[in-house]
């Protein structure tokens, strides 16, 4: 038992470590585009567990951006 516990330690040592030394590149920044309901079509409600075969975003959050300043 000590055996397997030993091992699954030194495989996740090495899974960290080669995860940590990956380089990794931001992607650049995007303007969000927000998705726009038609006008006129009715809006769904939900009740239970069913299968949406066509989604309507109704609110999308706040699309404004500010520089960060330290």
């Amino acid at each position: 038992m000590i055996w397997v516990m030993a091992i699954m330690m030194v495989a996740s040592l090495f899974i960290s470590y080669r995860a940590m030394n990956q380089t990794h590149t931001a992607p650049d920044a995007q303007e969000p585009k927000a998705p726009v309901i038609e006008e006129g079509k009715p809006l769904g409600v939900v009740f239970g567990r069913v299968k949406i075969t066509s989604g309507s975003v109704y609110w999308w959050g706040d699309l404004s951006n500010e520089e960060i300043r330290k």
